[in-house]
C-alpha cells in the first residue's frame, strides 16, 4: 500500500526494538540464563522450548522451527504483513516509517482506518437484513438448504444485501464507502450499491479486519458471484476467504485445503473440517501461496475433475514452484465429476472425505504425471520433451533438497540430466552452498563454522578486510556470499544477528541464513576471535590446498605415491 521502506530504516527499527519486551508482552517469559523462555505460542508443547535472545534480537524454537526477528513475530503471532509489524514497531518507537519513491498510496492511514470502519457497519447492516427484511425468508431458506446453521452463519458473518439501487443507510459516511467499493457514484446526485439482492460473506484479513465482501446471487442470476471492487485494502491476489476463521480454530494446522466456493468453504466447516480457505474468483497467486505457508508446511488444492478444475489446479502448482523449500509440502485432490467439496461432503460425509484429502496426490506425481501426458516416454523423442516441458519450471524451485531430488527424479524418467541440473553448478553458486551448510546435523566444515560465527557474531566483519576480500572471490568460490554479509555490516555497523535475518528476508540465502544463526559452533566465548582468524586463514588458502590435492590425485592415477604423498594425500583428503 506504499513505497518500499528503505532497509537503512528497518535496521534502525530493530536497533531501537527490545524483542524480549515486545514477546513478553504477549507470551511471558523467563530468563534462563542468557536467554529468555517460554513455551512456544506457535505449537503446543509441554516444556520450555521457545527461546529469546535480547543481544542477538531473535527468536527461535527448537520445538517447531518457528524463528525470526521482532518483524516476524508480529507477523506469525499477531497476524500482520511485513508492512503493518514495520508500522506498528515504528509507531511504538515514536518514528515515521519513510518510504521510497515508486508505488506510493494514494490514500493516508486514517483513510484506510476509514474504510475498515466502514466495511464493518456495512457487515452489521447484511447481518441484520438477513434477520429481519422482509426478502431475507427466501434467503435463508436456500442457506439452510445448503447446510447452513445459524451458528456458522454467526461464525461467518453471513449477510444479505437487499434488493433495490440503495440499502446501505444513509448515515454512512458516503466517501468511506466510495473508497470501500460499497457504493459506486458515477455522476453528481445518483448512486447505487455494489451489492443487491445478494447473499453477503464478509472476507477478513488475518486481523479480522473486513477488507472487501463476496455476493453470491439468489436464483438464476448473472453474475453468479461478485466480489468488492479492489481497493487499497483489497487485493484478490493477496487474500484468501476463511483464513481467519481457520486460524481462531487452530494457530498452526497440520495443512490447509484450497478450495474454490465460499459455500465451500462453509460446507465443511459444517462437517467439522474448519482447515479450508477458498480463492476469491481468482486462480491461486504467489502471494496466495507465501501467505498460506506462513502459517502451514502443508497445502492441499481441491479443485473441481474437470478441465476447468485441472486448469486451475496446475496454475496453482506453477505459481507455488518458487515457495517450495524446506519441508513444505503440496498435494493435489480431484473430485469426482459433478462433485465440488460443497455436493461431496453432503454426499459421503466427512471420515471418507478427511481420507480422500490424506490420499490426495504429492506434488512429484502430479508434477510429471501432468507433464507426461500424451508423451512416449519410451521413445527418444518423448523423454526429450519431458526434460524441455520440466526443465524451466524446477529452475523456479529454491535450490535445495527437495529440487535435488525432482531433478533426480527427472532424470531417472528421462536418462539425461534436466536442464536445471547442467546449469545449476555454473550458474548459481547457492545450489552447492546449500548442501553443504545446509545439514546441521552433519560433521562441522569449516566454512559453516566461519559463517555461522560471522552471523551470530556481526562485529567479526570487521576482519574481513579489502585484500582478504580479494582473495576470497579469487581463491574460494564461496567468496562473494562472505563479501555479501560483510558489505551488509559494513553499511549497518551497529546491525545484531537479528537485523541479518530481516536483511536476507526474501533472499535466496534466507534459510541458510536462519539456520546457521541458531547453529551451535561449540566454540566458547572467549575463542571466537582466535576460531573466526584461523577458519578464515584456512578458508582463503583453500586454492592452494585445492590444487595440491587435484595433483596427488593425477599422480595417483599413473604412478605409486610415497609414502609422504599418502599421508599428505589423506590429510588433504579430510580436509576438503
Amino acid at each position: 500500500m506504499a513505497g518500499k521502506i528503505p532497509a537503512h530504516f528497518i535496521q534502525d527499527l530493530l536497533v531501537r526494538t527490545d524483542i524480549v519486551d515486545l514477546v513478553d508482552a504477549r507470551v511471558p517469559l523467563k530468563r534462563s540464563g542468557s536467554n529468555f523462555v517460554a513455551r512456544c505460542p506457535f505449537h503446543n508443547e509441554k516444556t520450555p522450548s521457545f527461546s529469546v535472545n535480547r543481544e542477538k534480537q531473535f527468536y527461535y524454537c527448537f520445538g517447531c522451527g518457528a524463528r525470526g526477528t521482532a518483524i516476524s513475530f508480529l507477523m506469525e503471532y499477531d497476524r500482520m504483513s511485513f508492512v503493518e509489524a514495520v508500522d506498528v514497531l515504528a509507531d511504538s518507537a515514536g518514528l515515521e516509517v519513510p518510504r521510497e519513491s515508486g508505488d506510493v498510496s494514494r490514500i493516508s492511514s486514517k483513510g484506510l482506518n476509514e474504510i475498515y470502519d466502514v466495511q464493518e457497519l456495512a457487515c452489521r447492516f447484511y447481518q441484520f437484513q438477513l434477520k429481519s427484511h422482509p426478502n431475507a425468508g427466501r434467503v435463508v431458506d436456500y442457506l439452510q438448504a445448503r447446510g447452513l446453521t445459524g451458528e456458522l452463519a454467526l461464525r461467518y458473518r453471513v449477510g444479505y444485501a437487499p434488493v433495490g439501487p440503495r440499502s446501505l443507510p444513509d448515515d454512512f459516511p458516503k466517501e468511506a464507502l466510495i473508497e470501500a467499493g460499497l457504493l459506486v457514484s458515477k455522476e453528481p446526485g445518483r448512486s447505487y450499491d455494489w451489492f443487491r439482492d445478494r447473499v453477503v460473506f464478509p472476507i477478513r484479513d488475518r486481523r479480522g479486519r473486513i477488507v472487501g465482501f463476496g455476493g453470491r446471487v439468489i436464483g438464476d442470476g448473472v453474475p453468479k458471484y461478485l466480489n468488492s471492487p479492489e481497493t487499497d485494502v483489497f487485493k484478490k491476489h493477496r487474500e484468501v476467504y476463511g483464513l481467519y476463521e481457520l486460524l481462531a480454530e487452530e494457530r498452526k494446522p497440520q495443512f490447509i485445503l484450497v478450495v474454490e466456493g465460499y459455500m465451500d468453504v462453509i460446507a465443511l466447516a459444517q462437517y467439522g473440517i474448519n482447515n479450508a480457505v477458498a480463492t476469491l474468483g481468482t486462480a491461486t497467486s504467489v502471494d496466495h501461496i507465501g501467505l498460506l505457508f506462513r502459517y502451514t508446511n502443508e497445502i492441499v488444492f481441491c479443485f473441481d475433475g474437470d478441465e476447468a478444475g485441472r486448469g486451475a489446479a496446475w496454475k496453482a502448482l506453477d505459481s507455488s514452484l518458487t515457495h517450495l523449500k524446506g519441508v513444505r509440502q503440496l498435494r493435489f485432490l480431484s473430485l469426482p465429476d459433478k462433485h465440488d467439496p460443497d455436493s461431496l461432503v453432503r454426499e459421503e460425509g466427512a471420515v471418507k472425505f478427511r481420507e480422500r484429502t490424506l490420499r490426495a496426490t504429492p506434488f512429484s506425481d502430479y508434477f510429471f504425471d501432468r507433464l507426461s501426458l500424451n508423451l512416449d516416454l519410451s521413445s527418444i523423442e518423448g523423454r526429450a520433451a519431458l526434460v524441455n516441458k520440466a526443465s524451466p519450471l524446477i529452475e523456479k524451485v529454491p535450490h535445495g533438497v527437495f529440487r535435488d531430488m525432482i531433478e533426480e527424479r527427472l532424470q531417472q524418467l528421462t536418462g539425461h540430466p534436466s536442464l536445471a541440473i547442467a546449469q545449476s553448478g555454473r550458474s548459481n553458486p547457492m545450489g552447492e552452498k546449500a548442501r553443504v551448510v545446509g545439514g546441521v546435523g552433519a560433521t562441522p566444515s569449516a566454512l559453516r563454522t566461519f559463517l555461522a560465527l560471522l552471523l551470530q557474531n556481526p562485529n567479526l566483519g570487521q576482519y574481513v578486510g579489502e585484500e582478504t576480500g580479494r582473495k576470497l572471490i579469487e581463491i574460494n568460490k564461496y567468496g562473494p556470499l562472505v563479501l555479501k554479509i560483510v558489505e551488509m555490516l559494513r553499511e549497518n555497523p551497529q546491525i545484531e544477528a537479528g537485523g541479518l535475518i530481516e536483511a536476507f528476508r526474501g533472499e535466496p540465502e534466507e534459510d541458510w541464513v536462519h539456520k546457521l544463526i541458531v547453529w551451535p559452533t561449540q566454540v566458547a566465548e572467549d575463542k571466537v576471535l582466535e576460531v573466526f582468524l584461523n577458519h578464515l586463514s584456512y578458508l582463503t588458502e583453500d586454492r592452494l590446498r585445492h590444487d595440491r590435492l587435484e595433483a596427488l590425485i593425477n599422480k595417483s592415477k599413473s604412478s605409486k605415491l610415497t609414502e609422504s604423498e599418502q599421508e599428505e594425500l589423506r590429510r588433504l583428503t579430510t580436509l576438503n
